[in-house]
């Protein structure tokens, strides 16, 4: 990995320290190209005329995309975002869900799955059941094993929550879910860009995930990976005159592909972004990108392990790129505050995003730190150094 050059082609990372890649990370140069020289060609010609000289690099986002996670590029959906890519897939398949079945979740799921989960639970009389993690902080793989019966009509988990550092053993997941036959929907939004995600290791039947976190792209944009043998028995929640052709006044045929989940109308300059920040990842490797970060992830984790009034709020051993803290005298609003003062970027975790958890943990706040494979060791010390200085 040639840091110096990835470093000149992250504008954003001169004078600054970017630890909020778990929030929305910085932009390299070449995704940047792409989305401005779109728009100033929609611009100069309009939106149709730009988007058709576009057609070809628009059709190999999703070529890109399917090489990223493992998958055929037919089973890829771009969206406007990774909870509309969810939404759309969750919904689809919970429309068909009655009284009384069951979907099975964890303690760390995140606040706009739960909320939909509660909005079919109160519309449809569903049942949601809860599995707890183990001692090693992932979910409890015997619970979960105990939990499935015949009423369970999908487990849906999130592989890295947004407000702990742990890793959730998605793999195992998929490996109970493909044996009981039970759709498997991981929300990947932490992970995509971070960590080496394979939809054929893993085993889910669906993924989503955005562009504007660790991926590296920009903000209003993501997508949906769905198995196309789960799509092909899945009638989409809604349609668009992108995901079916009015072949005669009274009849539609639905696409094959996963494009049945988009609207027709788009972001052509995000999603030729979200395209260049899926090849930029490539190019680098993402086994690369994951060691790296792990590695400044455990220096900023060992850092603040140091220092007396730090209490770490990660769980278990198979940890992120996430790290979360709270400081025994200092409030997290105003820890984020001080390292904004330094020219550091942080976040606050707050419990409403992962509300289960964070309660039952006894947490209402926590700093959120995320570091990505541009960092430097140097900007570690220079975060770990203020965070020392607040205790004097």
């Amino acid at each position: 990995m040639d840091l110096m050059k990835i470093r000149n082609e992250t504008p954003g990372a001169a004078g600054r320290v970017h630890l909020d890649n778990a929030g929305s990370s910085l932009m390299p140069s070449p995704v940047i190209a792409a989305q401005m020289d779109h728009l100033k060609r929609e611009a100069e010609i309009g939106g149709y005329l730009a988007a058709e000289e576009a057609g070809v690099r628009l059709e190999k986002v999703y070529g890109s995309v399917a090489r990223l996670i493992g998958a055929r590029s037919d089973e890829i959906a771009i969206m406007p975002s990774a909870t509309d890519a969810w939404d759309h897939a969750f919904y689809s398949l919970a429309q068909d869900m009655e009284a009384g079945d069951r979907i099975l979740t964890s303690q760390t799921e995140y606040r706009a799955n739960f909320v939909a989960y509660l909005h079919v639970k109160k519309r449809r009389g569903i049942q949601i059941t809860v599995i707890d993690h183990d001692e090693a902080g992932s979910i409890d793989l015997a619970a979960l094993q105990d939990a499935i019966d015949s009423s369970v009509k999908l487990i849906a988990l999130s592989h890295v929550p947004s407000s702990a550092g742990h890793i959730l053993a998605a793999q195992k997941v998929g490996e109970i879910a493909r044996a009981a036959k039970i759709p498997f929907l991981l929300d990947a939004c932490q992970s995509v860009g971070q960590l080496h995600v394979d939809v054929g290791e893993i085993g889910c039947d669906i993924l989503s995930a955005t562009a504007r976190k660790f991926l590296r792209g920009a903000r209003g944009m993501g997508f949906l990976y769905f198995r196309q043998g789960l799509l092909a028995r899945t009638d989409p929640v809604m349609m668009t005159n992108q995901g079916a052709e009015w072949v005669s006044p009274d009849r539609y045929e639905k696409r094959r592909d996963a494009r049945v989940f988009e609207a027709w109308e788009r972001n052509v300059a995000g999603q030729l972004a979200l395209g260049a920040a899926v090849d930029y990842a490539l190019d680098i490797g993402i086994k690369n990108i994951e060691a790296r970060v792990r590695l400044l992830a455990n220096l900023l984790r060992r850092g603040l392990s140091q220092i007396p009034d730090v209490r770490i709020a990660d769980l278990g051993e198979d940890l992120s790129g996430i790290v979360t803290f709270e400081m025994r005298k200092n409030a997290p609003g105003e820890i984020k505050a001080v390292l904004e003062q330094n020219g550091i970027a942080g976040q606050v975790a707050v419990a409403e995003h992962t509300l289960l958890d964070m309660t039952k943990r006894g947490f209402n706040q926590l700093v959120r730190l995320s570091p990505h494979y541009y960092n430097t060791e140097e900007e570690i010390d220079r975060t770990l150094n203020v965070l020392n200085s607040m205790r004097r």
